[in-house]
């Protein structure tokens, strides 16, 4: 079989985008995101959604979730003081109807990759963090920071 040179195959990034209408507006959609992007968003969510329990609140993971997809795939933008209560402007997105038609906008495979890879890392950090090895570097963690604020003390 003869070897065929990656760079011929002419590939580039998809940068693609959906135009979809609402309230008059038109709002662009990207069909698809890079890795780092998918990664960096995922991590927000999880840094987000864990509770002091080491669990991903699924409510909160669809929540931190959708209000990501809007911010990473539309040309939406958010003001700091909307994004201090995520709750209240994922019930105005919401109950608006504007959820469904961005997501009907992203092709299925690029929205069940990023759901997918979302709920996989959050059931790998809580399946680590309550592992034996999880619970040693927790109670390690916990142990250097009491021997730290010892040593302060002093």
């Amino acid at each position: 079989m003869a070897k065929l040179a990656f760079s011929k195959l002419g590939l580039k990034n998809n940068n693609q985008i959906v135009n979809i209408n609402y309230n008059e507006q038109i709002i662009e959609v990207k069909q698809y995101i890079s890795v780092n992007d998918k990664l960096k968003l995922i991590s927000d969510i999880i840094n987000n959604t864990v509770d002091e329990h080491n669990f991903c609140n699924p409510v909160k993971v669809k929540v931190y979730l959708l209000i990501g997809v809007v911010e990473n795939y539309t040309n939406i933008s958010f003001t700091e003081k909307q994004k201090e209560d995520i709750v209240k402007l994922y019930d105005l997105i919401q109950s608006n109807g504007l959820f469904n038609k961005i997501l009907a906008a992203i092709p299925n495979e690029e929205l069940n990759d990023l759901l997918n890879s979302t709920w996989d890392s959050a059931d790998a950090i809580y399946t680590y963090r309550n592992s034996v090895l999880g619970i040693l570097d927790n109670v390690s963690a916990d142990y250097d920071n009491v021997n730290v604020d010892v040593n302060k003390t002093i």
